[in-house]
């Protein structure tokens, strides 16, 4: 179909009717479609109402959706409780089974516990056990007996003990009347005296008195202070007297103590002298020791060759030993090792020739021959000259600068001996290391089982023809085993070893060496006569025995030099304490001196006092007489009264001294009974022991006599628990079974349960959101409307005002585009296509996108397309941009003609699935972006591409009015252009 050409007439026509109505708020945009069909695109108010009634009914389709969503999850947790409740139920039974089965397992315990002690005591029931146990009976109803008695007898003790309590408390109740009978006679006297005191009062003989016993209470006091003053007086000069004695025994005692100081310095300086000479034997002991020492080997090999009492051989091996390490010319074999002075650092402690690297290395031979009995083999002799060549071959390792044979590097270091060697390195038993070379022949039978008759292990004992036989047939394989058939050669003989402590190389320390003698070989001895001459040489030179004695000399003299030192700290100690406590002695005379000086004047002032206090004495006495001779006879009944208040108390203090003998004896009456009970309740108790124990005896007996039925009974009893403890297990496992296909039905539909609560909860976070939705609808409707009629409002003021077409139309209020932050950003048009080129004279399908956002009726836009298709000069010319609808709340009405149709559809949202673009165009379907092209956008789509197609044009006789109606056209006029075809 071709597409449509607008004329300039049709342009202008369609332009008029566009101004005619630019103050119409209902004004509606054309487009065309490729069928040449015009679509008027609808109002705003009718797209906001279209958008408010797409929302109500997604509102809708969600509330049903939610509904739904209920309903479904009612009926699965409805189809959940039977298989819930069954599950419930069978738990129950499978605890109820496995409660079952502790009990049963209880029973079963306890049936094995006593079928253990059956077997017990069916051990214990021998015809002597049992006569043992009735002796013990018998013995015991004796026991019973005896108890029984002596519940008796404390009973009796008990009723003696509480008859005499009753009587003491008989008498505690006679004083406690005798006390209250007292207590009214002394009251009556306290009133009598009251009654005396009232009639004397005022008579002034209580004043009198008074006054008398205060002179005396004064003279008294007196008296008293210069009888203390006397005694005082007497200790001091007593004191002093002792404390001048005091003084002269610390004098002759300083004296002794600083003599003693002066002593235990002088002995100090003997006992240093005593510590200096002990250390000295030490060291020049030590001394003798390390220079004994230091000649290491040299040293060992020399005092065998020099003791007569070895033998020739013996002397001659260890010479030539001897010559070896210390390089001397022609030492073996007529070889001269050139090296060897310069390698070999003789007795050095890391050395090879040193004593305790010697030592070591007889563990390396015994460890030796714990392989060799493995095989069969003999112990091979120990030659002094094979360890002297040893421990060349060990230094060697350290002198030279590669690891390897002395005898292969003759050409660089010159000759060394012919003999069998072998040499390790590393912290490591070197024996182990040379051994572990069979693990090549075990790799190597591994893969070839016919190798195994070569094994070295097939014949026990090793025989030399065996094991040459066997070398023979490893010579040509590709294993490395020569040091591992060294170490169990069976007529290997005449060895030696050796190993030092040095670094070899980086990271490896320590070379080890043996060496056999085969070539002009030297009588040699066995290991143990060997182990015995190294020993006894280190016994010798280390010398450990005199040295530990020297030792314990130097620490003791050491401690003889402390004790004395501590002598001379203790006798200056002494002295200090001494001159102290005669410091302290010479401060207390002079108190003493002091305090007897003050006495004396307190003495001499107190004898004053008393010659003054006699006489005011005195002199109340006659003042009381005068009073007393006024007063007569009221004086006198109240000195009666007093005198029988004195004996009224008297009386009631001996009556309650009565009552506190009769309370303390009933105190002790009640302790005896106590005690006694106790003593009834002891006895009683032993008498239940003695019973218990006859019971328990009794009861062994009858165990021991019916063991065998009691055993059986109890092996019977055993067998039967452990029957029920089985089929108790039977029957857990039965339920446990039934409860495990019951889980899986409740396991289904808890999920189904789950699964609907899910799907409700999302059903429900879409209610809300096309809620939210609605909502925005109606209230941007809501606004649109009140904004309509107050434009209503202004176009009523300006109807009589007329519109000047020749006036610049007023833009203040259009979006620029450059104004990048407006709400509606511009859309830029498209780069212009070449005209000439055939994509700008056929449709295509592809789109280009814009450079920015933009809003459908930007008036900026729209006046720029306009001026594009002036400009074409009504040349065809296609703007390419793509459809990126973001928000299916926008209110937006997106229209696209389906393939195959010529009726533009209405769509109302897109979305991308794994790549592939589809538009809404109804409530439930959805069609591909492929079978579909955009043809028109009204309304507000948020979007990132606006979705605009060129098409030819011919709007130029309507641009001058299209200047006239401004804005409102640009915003009315939302021009769409048709999509071309490919």
């Amino acid at each position: 179909m071709k597409e449509l050409k607008y004329t300039s007439l049709a342009v202008a026509a369609l332009t008029a009717t566009l101004l005619a109505s630019t103050n119409n708020s209902k004004v509606q945009a054309a487009t065309t479609d490729k069928n040449n069909t015009v679509v008027v695109a609808k109002s705003d108010k009718e797209k906001l109402q279209d958008a408010v009634n797409q929302a109500q009914n997604s509102v809708n389709n969600a509330q049903a959706s939610v509904y739904s969503k209920k309903s479904a999850l009612t009926n699965a947790q409805a189809q959940a409780k039977a298989p819930n409740d069954a599950c419930d139920a069978q738990q129950a039974k499978v605890n109820d089974s496995q409660k079952n089965l502790a009990d049963k397992q209880a029973v079963a315990k306890q049936a094995q516990d006593k079928l253990t002690s059956a077997i017990e005591v069916a051990k214990q029931a021998t015809s002597e056990n049992i006569q043992k146990t009735q002796k013990n009976i018998a013995a015991q109803q004796d026991a019973i007996k005896a108890a029984k008695q002596n519940v008796s007898d404390a009973n009796a003790d008990l009723n003696t003990a509480q008859s005499q309590l009753a009587t003491a408390k008989q008498k505690q109740a006679d004083a406690q009347n005798l006390v209250n009978s007292k207590e009214a006679a002394k009251k009556t006297a306290d009133n009598n005296v009251a009654n005396a005191e009232a009639a004397l009062k005022n008579s002034g003989l209580d004043e009198a008195k008074q006054n008398v016993q205060k002179v005396q209470n004064a003279l008294n006091d007196i008296k008293k202070t210069n009888a203390d003053n006397e005694s005082v007086l007497s200790k001091n000069q007593a004191a002093l007297a002792e404390n001048n004695q005091k003084i002269a025994t610390v004098n002759n005692n300083l004296a002794v103590a600083n003599k003693a100081v002066v002593d235990a310095q002088n002995n100090v300086n003997a006992k240093q002298k005593a510590l200096a000479d002990a250390k000295q034997a030490l060291k020049d002991l030590q001394d003798q020791v390390a220079q004994d020492q230091a000649s290491g080997a040299a040293g060992f090999f020399k005092a065998i060759a020099d003791n007569k009492d070895n033998s020739e051989s013996l002397r001659e091996d260890a010479q030539t030993a001897y010559n070896i390490i210390t390089g001397q010319p022609d030492a073996y074999q007529d070889i001269t090792v050139e090296w060897a002075k310069e390698a070999v650092k003789l007795g050095q402690e890391n050395d090879s020739t040193s004593l305790s690297n010697i030592e070591k290395a007889l563990g390396y031979y015994q460890h030796w021959m714990t392989y060799r009995d493995k095989y069969g083999l003999s112990h091979p002799s120990i030659s002094l000259t094979a360890v002297a060549i040893a421990m060349l071959s060990s230094d060697f390792q350290h002198y030279s600068d590669e690891f390897n044979h002395p005898s292969l590097l003759t050409a660089k270091y010159g000759p060394f001996y012919e003999d069998e060697e072998d040499i390790s390195a590393g912290e490591v038993n070197p024996i182990d290391n040379w051994m572990s070379e069979k693990d090549d022949i075990d790799k190597y039978i591994k893969e070839h089982p016919d190798a195994a008759a070569y094994s070295f292990e097939s014949t026990h004992p090793l025989t030399q023809d065996e094991w040459e036989k066997d070398v023979d047939f490893w010579n040509d394989k590709p294993v490395y085993i020569g040091h591992y058939t060294s170490m169990i050669k069976p007529d290997a003989n005449y060895v030696g070893l050796a190993g030092n402590e040095y670094e070899i190389q980086p990271m490896m320390n320590n070379a080890d060496s043996m060496d056999e003698i085969i070539f002009n070989p030297i009588n040699g001895i066995d290991f143990n006569s060997y182990q015995n001459l190294v020993q006894s040489y280190l016994k010798d030179v280390k010398q450990e025995d005199k040295i530990n004695t020297l030792k314990a000399n130097v620490a003791t003299a050491n401690q003889n030099l402390v004790t004395a030192q501590n002598a001379v700290k203790s006798a200056q100690n002494n002295v200090q304490s001494l001159q102290a406590n005669l410091a302290e002695l010479n401060n207390g005379s002079t108190k003493i001196n002091k305090a007897i000086s003050d006495t004396q004047a307190a003495l001499a002032k107190g004898q004053e006092n008393l010659e003054f206090e006699q006489k005011q004495l005195d002199q109340a006495n006659q003042t009381l007489a005068d009073v007393q001779a006024k007063v007569g006879t009221k004086a006198k009944v109240l000195d009666d009264a007093k005198a029988a208040q004195a004996k009224a108390t008297e009386a009631v203090a001996q009556a309650q001294n009565v009552l506190s003998e009769a309370t303390a004896a009933v105190k002790a009456s009640q302790a005896k009974v106590d005690a006694a009970q106790n003593d009834v309740q002891v006895k009683d108790n032993n008498l239940k022991s003695a019973q218990a124990a006859f019971d328990s005896l009794n009861q062994t007996l009858s165990n021991l006599e019916n063991a065998q039925s009691n055993l059986s009974a109890a092996q019977t009893a055993l067998n039967k628990a452990n029957d029920d403890v089985t089929a108790a297990n039977k029957a857990i496992k039965a339920q446990q079974l039934i409860l495990d296909t019951l889980k899986e039905a409740k396991d289904k539909a808890d999920a189904q349960v789950t699964n609907a609560s899910e799907e409700l909860r999302k059903a429900e976070a879409e209610l809300a959101a096309e809620q939210s939705k609605l909502e925005d609808a109606k209230a941007r409707l809501d606004a649109f409307n009140k904004k309509e009629t107050e434009n209503s409002h202004k176009e009523t003021s300006n109807t009589e005002k007329p519109v000047n077409p020749t006036n610049k139309p007023d833009t203040s209020h259009v979006v620029k585009p450059s104004d990048k932050t407006a709400a509606n950003s511009t859309v830029k048009p498209t780069d212009k296509p070449d005209s000439n080129s055939e994509a700008s004279t056929t449709n295509s399908s592809e789109t280009t996108p814009a450079d920015t956002d933009a809003e459908v009726k930007n008036t900026d836009t729209v006046k720029e397309n306009a001026k594009a298709d002036l400009k074409t000069n009504n040349k065809s010319e296609e703007k390419l941009s793509t459809v990126k609808i973001v928000d299916d709340s926008d209110s937006s009405a997106v229209s696209v003609v389906l393939n195959d149709s010529n009726t533009p559809v209405k769509t109302f949202g897109e979305k991308t699935v794994n790549g592939t673009t589809y538009y809404k165009v109804s409530a439930n379907r959805w069609v591909k972006a492929d079978k579909a092209h955009v043809v028109a956008v009204t309304g507000n789509v948020t979007t990132n591409k606006l979705p605009q197609t060129g098409a030819k044009n011919e709007l130029v006789a309507a641009l001058s009015g299209l200047a006239v109606a401004g804005a409102s056209l640009v915003s009315n006029l939302g021009i769409n252009r048709k999509k071309k075809n490919d």
